[in-house]
């Protein structure tokens, strides 16, 4: 039996079934111990961050790194100072940190040691900010990271909290958290009046501290700024909704068992966002290898450089200012909100919601992912300079000083990648170039959360190189480690309901919020096609007078007309498990000033065809992208380009670097025959690494180089084999 519904705003509520969950489904447990039958403890709470890089401290095993580089807030001053906003040159939505940040809290916390080990930040003195007076005797609070020695004596820092993204981020880690959220009454989960999130009346930790004035969530952050815990809003509600249904299809189920199957389905949408829209959209449509079942061998432990470094390059996409919108795009009545007026502030929602906050953030397009953060985050982070206020990107050289990191060019080298030999092959930006080498003089000195974020992005996504590497190791290993990773768990009509569900479903169904974006992690703005919902294999796109169509050409049925004025750009995603042949008509480049993005799925034999005017064109073509008349794609999984020119004045250019096979009127240019339909390259996957994440019987925090691609190997035996399901 299915229970499908109709939202108070009239959007239409996902069925829920108990059909894929089997009658004695087991659970993971709160505190992650359990998950991986061999070695119980992998995963869970109060573990080791294991290091994919050598450890760099001073003294060989805790004193801090970097002794002989600028202080990080002179860093900040040079390096993060914003010259001027920059939105995203991809229309990501401000959606891109919120849901970076909630499943961040969902997956590592790493406190402050108690008793404090101080590690004040020197300021420079005449700092505009930190030290007005110019006395050149101020710092910057800051306190080192809890943590144990290991067996050689090395400092190791420890995540409080489990690895798994596992829905903790609402439920809790701790079984004293987790009880406290609960009404112990037909599965739910505890509110406030206006269906908020609860006080915190039983005075449990809380980062802002333990008063009753703060909301309690599944992790101790929830109140850090409004637009977090506007998302922690939505998944309570979206539990209890659950929990509701399930209780209305079977009343004989117990308060436990709607409780845990409630969470399941939650954990298993939360899965399925990040795996499904959040994580194409940041590093690309075919950044990560397809999910090949679970592996017990794989170990999904949050490394250091991923939570100390590499994760932490959300503080850039900040903007000073949240929009509060209606569903027309009008500014709300509450006005948009400062950004610096956001922080620890659960009044703002008890006066006024969180509707208008994520209609807003789906409107609003983030900054661009560099080394730039905001001044409301880099120097009046929780409060004005001398009155709590902090510089967020100094909090961020300081921490991996703390952790021992190594500096940018050793983590290169441990992650198997080439290492720089100059600061341009960092960045084409001259000036930042130049900045980093009149702080650092040496490539070999850089601190690695600066030097990432200065790496020039790679195609397709918004991330360099090095954090791409570190970013795609974390989310492979935390879902093939998981043996309650969704697609490992759920089946038949439930699996379908979760992998269909989106943000925007979410938000949609547990709010007033209406008319969002099909894809809430890109713009508005952007035209966001899914040929598998449209159930279509073979398109054309093309334009029709002022509109952008997408015809089905065994239809003929139009399945997608959009007037060009209200786009920007047009991205169509494809199944991996059916081949596709996508037609590109000729059209118009400044209809859609970012052009086309298209990934036909992991199927081999997808195909590409850019058809001519008949006249006289230019075709293109290079690794990622092909230009046809100033029209630019960007594909990805695509084995065969077909180009149609018919002209001998047509001009075609061809790169080295094409895998793809490609045609020009039906005939293969002799400079193209790297591969044939069926010949797929191997998955980028990370390489050489300090540690074997896969040997789950003997993983100490440190270990010497082993060989490459150790990071994720998958069994390839195991049960409920799905590929990932890209929208």
């Amino acid at each position: 039996m299915l229970l499908a519904g109709v939202t108070d705003n009239g959007s239409v509520v996902d069925p829920i079934t108990l059909d894929g969950l089997a009658s004695n489904q087991e659970f993971a447990s709160i505190n992650g111990t359990g998950n991986n039958i061999d070695n119980p403890e992998l995963g869970s709470t109060d573990e080791a961050l294991p290091r994919l890089t050598s450890a760099e401290y001073e003294d060989g095993t805790s004193s801090p790194a970097g002794a002989d580089r600028p202080s990080a807030r002179e860093v900040s001053n040079a390096i993060a100072a914003v010259d001027s906003l920059a939105e995203n040159d991809r229309y990501l939505t401000d959606f891109l940190w919120i849901w970076g940040q909630f499943i961040d809290h969902d997956i590592d916390l790493t406190e402050n040691a108690d008793p404090a080990e101080a590690l004040p930040i020197e300021v420079p003195a005449g700092d505009p900010f930190f030290d007005p007076f110019n006395t050149g005797t101020e710092t910057i609070d800051f306190n080192r990271s809890i943590s144990e020695v290991d067996a050689e004596g090395v400092r190791q820092q420890i995540n409080q909290i489990t690895a798994f993204l596992d829905g903790s981020v609402v439920y809790g880690s701790d079984q004293e958290r987790a009880d406290e959220l609960r009404t112990f009454e037909g599965g739910l989960l505890k509110t406030s009046e206006g269906n908020l999130l609860p006080f915190n009346e039983a005075g449990l930790a809380n980062a802002g501290g333990t008063s009753d004035a703060l909301f309690l969530a599944g992790d101790v952050r929830a109140n850090e700024n409004v637009a977090l815990s506007s998302m922690h809003t939505i998944w309570v509600r979206e539990h209890n909704r659950i929990a509701t249904e399930l209780a209305a299809q079977d009343p004989t189920l117990t308060d436990e068992q709607l409780y845990q199957q409630a969470r399941a389905i939650v954990t298993g949408e939360i899965q399925s966002i990040t795996y499904n829209e959040y994580l194409p959209a940041l590093l690309g449509f075919d950044a990560l290898s397809e999910y090949q079942g679970y592996d017990p061998s794989v170990d999904p432990s949050i490394s250091n450089i991923f939570s100390t470094a590499a994760y932490r390059f959300g503080h850039s996409l900040l903007s000073p200012e949240l929009q509060r919108l209606n569903s027309d795009g009008s500014v709300a009545a509450e006005g948009n909100l400062a950004l610096q007026d956001a922080f620890f502030r659960p009044d703002q929602l008890v006066n006024n919601g969180v509707d208008s906050l994520l209609q807003g953030a789906a409107t609003q397009i983030a900054q661009e992912l560099d080394n730039q953060v905001v001044d409301d985050v880099r120097n009046f982070l929780f409060g004005p300079p001398g009155a709590g206020g902090f510089d967020l990107a100094s909090l961020n050289i300081q921490r991996g000083r703390d952790h021992g990191l190594p500096d940018y060019n050793q983590a290169r080298i441990d992650l198997g990648l080439a290492p720089v030999q100059s600061f341009s092959d960092i960045t084409s930006d001259p000036d930042l170039a130049a900045k980093l080498e009149q702080l650092y003089g040496d490539v070999n000195n850089i601190d690695v959360w600066v030097g990432g974020l200065a790496e020039d992005h790679l195609p397709g996504s918004s991330m360099g190189e090095l954090f791409q590497t570190v970013l795609v190791d974390q989310f492979e290993r935390l879902r093939d480690g998981d043996r309650f990773y969704y697609e490992n768990v759920f089946t038949g009509s439930q699996l379908q309901e979760i992998d269909n569900t989106t943000l925007a479903d979410v938000i949609q169904r547990n709010s007033n919020v209406t008319g969002l974006q099909d894809n809430v992690f890109f713009a508005p703005t952007v035209e966001y096609v899914d040929l598998t919902q449209m159930q279509a294999d073979n398109v054309t796109i093309r334009q029709r007078g002022s509109n952008v169509e997408i015809v089905d050409n065994r239809t003929r049925r139009v399945i997608s007309s959009r007037t060009a004025s209200d786009m920007d750009q047009l991205i169509i995603v494809g199944s991996d498990d059916v081949r596709e042949q996508v037609t590109i008509a000729p059209m118009n480049p400044a209809m859609l000033p970012g052009g086309l993005v298209i990934n036909t799925g992991d199927n081999d034999g997808d195909t590409l065809i850019f058809r001519g005017t008949g006249g006289r064109d230019s075709f293109i073509v290079d690794g990622t992208t092909v230009t046809m008349n100033g029209m630019v794609t960007q594909y990805s999984d695509v084995e065969r380009i077909m180009l149609d020119a018919q002209q001998q004045s047509d001009n075609v250019v061809i790169a080295d670097d094409v895998d793809a096979r490609v045609m020009v009127n039906g005939q293969q240019p002799q400079n193209n025959n790297r591969r044939r339909p069926g010949n797929r390259p191997p998955q980028r996957q990370p390489q050489t690494a300090q540690v074997d994440m896969n040997n789950t019987n003997n993983r100490p925090p440190q270990a010497s180089p082993v060989n490459n691609n150790t990071f994720t190997q998958t069994n390839q035996t195991q049960q409920n084999q799905r590929p990932v399901r890209r929208r």
